[in-house]
């Protein structure tokens, strides 16, 4: 009962939080993009993303790791939600796939990590957090 009250004022203002998650996105994609080491998210014309997470790509494990740590030392968290492709996970060991099957998944896997993301993120935190990554 009480999750479902919660959620219910959530409704209310949930058309908000996603326009300003647009916004942190677009800060992020602004920002980033232009760093040839990232390959930032790409939301195609027409649709939208509710931006649970802002999910980029290093160049590799290696750079991934160098800029956890850089967000690690100045306190900003950081994410892998993804440390493993779903054909290498134990809930799918029944399909027998094994490592090398999916080798652009497995490359990704590797890659990814997320910055904070959430709809009060503002400006000035998020430069911090872009600095420190660029």
């Amino acid at each position: 009962t009480l999750q479902a009250a919660i959620l219910l004022a959530k409704f209310e203002i949930f058309p908000e939080e996603i326009e300003l998650r647009q916004t942190v996105a677009q800060r992020y994609t602004a920002h980033l993009t232009p760093d040839a080491s990232l390959l930032t998210p790409v939301i195609p014309a027409g649709y939208v993303s509710a931006w649970a997470q802002y999910s980029i790509l290093a160049k590799d494990e290696d750079h991934r790791t160098a800029l956890l740590k850089k967000l690690q030392d100045n306190k900003i968290p950081s994410a892998i939600y993804y440390p493993k492709p779903l054909h290498l996970q134990t809930a799918f060991a029944h399909l027998g796939y094994k490592e090398g099957d999916f080798p652009v998944s497995e490359d990704c896997a590797s890659r990814i990590f997320s910055l904070p993301m959430h709809p009060y993120l503002n400006a000035q935190d998020q430069e911090k957090i872009m600095n420190t990554i660029i």
